[in-house]
């Protein structure tokens, strides 16, 4: 079938985009681009398809398309959230992301807001960065977001950053973590990046700023919570509060309290089966008595309702049981 043929059957909606050609640096950027990260050994039978579909574009002159959802949507430009969350198994969260696409420019450079995910308890973003000419950048430096909900300050970390490098374009994948997130319907999020760290925080007299509402009657829906409340007492005589554990379709996050226990201990999140689910990250209050969280990967919808699950204390040093398993869905 010709390329021709194929590039007719796809729908394109160009009625919120303005048109505004490229130039003829752009165009051979985009190209050269493009082709460089094409596999060697399939680079003759695949350089001809990808070109023409490049020229296709070009002869609509439409640019803008690069720079919203279609820019999000390149893996190579933007990145996906996917492989932030999970890198070895990667999980199509399609439907619970927002494609933004979004551009700001300051003497720093052009910052684009790519995606934004609602999880239980957090915001996931990943954006690019292309610095202004002598401005450094690498996976050191920091861009921590200051983020509003709804017009409310909700934010409790700065949030965490990964940085991947190609071509001089930088894609940063943030994970900002919040405190009552409300779960239904949109989000008006208001995220600012008025900061730029390497070795000092520098101030941003004109910072990048987006203004977005974001779906997370998605998430909510299909969440499940347990209310756990529960006090367990440890093989050495110490006390732990398990008290609830959220199942969203990105992530499982438990919430805990040490009443009465040493640094030593940690959990595991284990099926009837024998199944674990592995652990992504935490947080251990130095408070007793304060709230912290272990988050591990998804359990899928149909896993919690076909088997049952619990966490199993366990000592950080050699991971051995250190007290009863708690079962989480009875």
């Amino acid at each position: 079938m010709s390329i021709y043929n194929e590039l007719n059957d796809i729908q394109l909606d160009l009625a919120s985009y303005e048109e505004e050609p490229l130039t003829e640096l752009e165009q051979k950027r985009w190209e050269k681009r493009v082709l460089k990260k094409l596999h060697p050994r399939r680079r003759s039978t695949s350089i001809k398809w990808i070109g023409t579909a490049i020229a296709a574009v070009l002869l609509l002159g439409v640019t803008l398309p690069f720079d919203k959802v279609s820019l999000a949507q390149m893996p190579f430009v933007s990145g996906l959230l996917e492989r932030f969350i999970n890198a070895e198994k990667p999980v199509d969260y399609s439907t619970y992301k927002t494609a933004i696409g979004e551009t700001a420019e300051n003497a720093y450079g052009k910052l684009t807001l790519n995606e934004v995910l609602v999880d239980a308890d957090r915001l996931l973003i990943s954006s690019t960065f292309e610095p202004a000419k002598g401005v450094k950048f690498n996976y050191q430096t920091q861009l921590p977001p200051h983020v509003l909900v709804n017009g409310e300050d909700l934010q409790e970390t700065r949030g965490s950053q990964s940085v991947k490098v190609s071509d001089g374009i930088y894609t940063i994948y943030g994970d900002i973590k919040l405190r009552e997130l409300p779960l239904e319907g949109l989000l008006h999020v208001k995220i600012t990046y008025n900061t730029f760290s390497t070795r000092q925080r520098q101030a941003i007299e004109e910072p990048w700023v987006f203004e977005i509402e974001v779906s997370a009657g998605q998430i909510g829906r299909e969440m499940r919570t347990f209310n756990l409340d529960k006090t367990i007492t440890l093989y050495n005589g110490e006390q732990v509060t398990l008290k609830k554990v959220l199942i969203s379709p990105v992530s499982t996050l438990v919430y805990y309290e040490l009443s009465k226990a040493s640094e030593s201990i940690g959990f595991k999140l284990i099926s009837a089966s024998g199944k674990e689910i592995p652990q992504r990250e935490g947080y251990r209050s130095n408070d007793i008595g304060d709230t912290s969280y272990i988050r591990f990967e998804a359990v899928e919808p149909f896993d919690i309702d076909a088997e049952t699950y619990s966490l199993v204390p366990v000592t950080m040093e050699k991971n051995e049981e250190a007290g009863p398993p708690i079962q989480i869905n009875e």
